[in-house]
């Protein structure tokens, strides 16, 4: 029995691509939401799970292959994963698209770093989500205009007016964005640097990455934590040759 980590477009990828080709697989993501975007043959557990649930998860379930293949920045869950696996000698594979970079990229390691350096600019186009907005509130509070693209769910937008930003600089609305989208939004509100995840392809990186060379501004890149994978692959058919199709 092999489990996917999912919660991205690869995990599901993954996950229903294992399925079809006759492997029996469990997929665990957080939501409902998620949970729904799997055919029908991909099992689903909807949860957060922590090292001791994940560790009696694989156990019940009689899991002998764990592919990883979270957000990047999901940093414990992976960790998690990794002990889990070494503990009960069973296999784990990280799933991770090679990285692509930008030449006007500004590569940081952290949130905090990317604040030092967006304070180099005066308006700032954040898309990286609401999670760690008030991290980089202090740049509104400096006088400088942050617009922050966020989901478009009620709780989401409450916390940008809670922290303070204005509904002229909030942009609620899901992805994935197209080249074209993503160069008239950064056009419009006039960026002069964007502040961005490193995600991997199917986060979109590339797509912003193109729509700001198109207009020739600077992105802030923040790197994605640094995990001592004991196995990474980075496509399926490397996925699959490990799996030993």
């Amino acid at each position: 029995m092999i489990l996917c980590l999912t919660g991205t477009k690869d995990g599901r990828e993954i996950a229903n691509h294992l399925s079809k080709s006759g492997l029996d697989v469990i997929a665990s993501t957080t939501t409902e939401y998620g949970a729904s975007l799997y055919d029908e043959r991909v099992k689903v557990h909807i949860g957060i799970l922590d090292e001791k649930s994940l560790m009696d998860f694989v156990k019940s379930n009689g899991i002998d292959t764990v592919v990883d293949a979270t957000h990047p920045f999901a940093k414990d869950i992976s960790i998690n994963a990794i002990n889990v696996c070494k503990k009960l000698n069973i296999k784990y594979i990280r799933y991770e698209r090679k990285t692509i970079y930008y030449d006007k990229s500004i590569i940081v390691n952290d949130y905090k770093k990317a604040l030092e350096k967006a304070f180099e600019f005066d308006n700032i186009f954040l898309t990286t989500g609401s999670k760690n907005l008030e991290i980089f509130m202090p740049l509104v509070k400096a006088g400088k205009r942050m617009i922050a693209r966020v989901l478009p769910v009620s709780i989401v937008i409450k916390k940008c007016e809670d922290l303070g930003l204005k509904p002229s600089d909030i942009i609620a609305m899901q992805g994935p964005f197209s080249v074209d989208l993503n160069y008239h939004m950064f056009k419009q509100a006039g960026a002069d640097v964007i502040i961005t995840k490193e995600s991997g392809i199917t986060g979109g990186v590339l797509e912003k990455f193109k729509a700001a060379r198109m207009l020739n501004i600077p992105v802030i890149l923040i790197k994605r934590p640094e995990i001592n994978y004991p196995l990474k692959v980075s496509d399926m058919e490397e996925l699959k040759k490990e799996i030993a199709f």
